[in-house]
């Protein structure tokens, strides 16, 4: 299994992972405020080697002022499903400039055929982050099936955000997409 698997085991994502994983513990508040707060560190360990920018530099009297700006070529979708993971993703739309963001339920098979539907015009470039806070079933591997042979999506464009996920699944998943990348606080 050549999966790239990536434990961020930071001492405060693993305080915040903690508290989604036993949300008996804390008030609903508190739980809601740490799946923001998850969300936007998960998501910003994912971006920062992946989100390319392009430096603009203008030349002014008395100094150069530099601009950072995102590539043109460069959009980004996340797939989630917003009834688990609202408060997870809630603050990604400010992280990331012109983020799409996208339902889509990984729970229970859509039918027989684990037909997925994306209502977006998919963009050839464009770089999928799917956010699934537990991955515990089979249909994520449906899911990139659709992704990768309907869509016609390299594997290399896709990440994987998820609290924990489970250790079979992760060498399914190997198995089959060995150059796909989930990042997680915890493997089962």
């Amino acid at each position: 299994m050549r999966l790239n698997i990536y434990i961020v085991s930071h001492p405060i994502i693993k305080q915040l992972s903690s508290q989604i994983m036993n949300p008996t513990l804390i008030s609903q508040n508190m739980y809601n405020e740490s799946c923001k707060q998850l969300g936007s560190l998960m998501i910003y360990e994912v971006m920062r080697r992946w989100m390319t920018i392009q430096n603009i530099y203008i030349k002014q009297i008395n100094h150069i002022q530099t601009i950072c700006t995102l590539k043109k070529e460069e959009s980004y979708i996340i797939l989630t499903d917003l009834v688990d993971s609202y408060n997870f993703v809630t603050d990604a739309l400010n992280l990331i400039p012109g983020v799409e963001l996208q339902h889509i339920s990984l729970k229970q098979k859509v039918d027989n055929d684990h037909n997925f539907i994306i209502n977006t015009n998919y963009k050839k470039q464009q770089k999928i982050i799917i956010i699934n806070l537990h991955i515990d079933n089979d249909i994520l591997i449906n899911f990139l099936d659709y992704l990768t042979k309907e869509k016609h999506v390299k594997i290399t464009q896709i990440k994987i955000i998820c609290v924990t996920c489970k250790h079979q699944l992760l060498e399914k998943i190997g198995n089959k997409y060995a150059d796909l990348s989930i990042y997680t606080t915890k493997i089962l």
